[in-house]
């Protein structure tokens, strides 16, 4: 089965604010990172949500809303993770996929 990715995107109007311009802000959900990981299987936590969300990483910035949701379809057993430890000894990294 053929999985379209543009199904899933939802958009939520808001109000106009110094953070949102143009009142459209993205939706995320379980479905749509389901989706995204049965198509690219094997990509970082940073890379589903640069990927999917355009939401890059930086200092300050909060990532709760990206992580909840990922770990939530964790919880509920939809896709799985396992440890990749690199070759030079850095920290320790988890990929994500979809179980059989």
């Amino acid at each position: 089965m053929e999985i379209n990715l543009e199904d899933y995107i939802k958009f939520r109007k808001y109000k106009d604010t110094w953070w949102n311009k143009g009142g459209l802000r993205r939706t995320v959900n379980q479905n749509e990172i389901t989706a995204y990981i049965t198509k690219f299987p094997g990509k970082t936590e940073s890379q589903i949500m640069e990927n999917l969300y355009n939401f890059t990483r930086y200092p300050g910035e909060n990532n709760k809303k990206y992580a909840d949701c990922l770990r939530r379809a964790l919880r509920s057993r939809k896709i799985c993770r396992c440890l990749c430890k690199p070759k030079n000894g850095g920290r320790k990294v988890f990929v994500y996929f979809i179980p059989n």
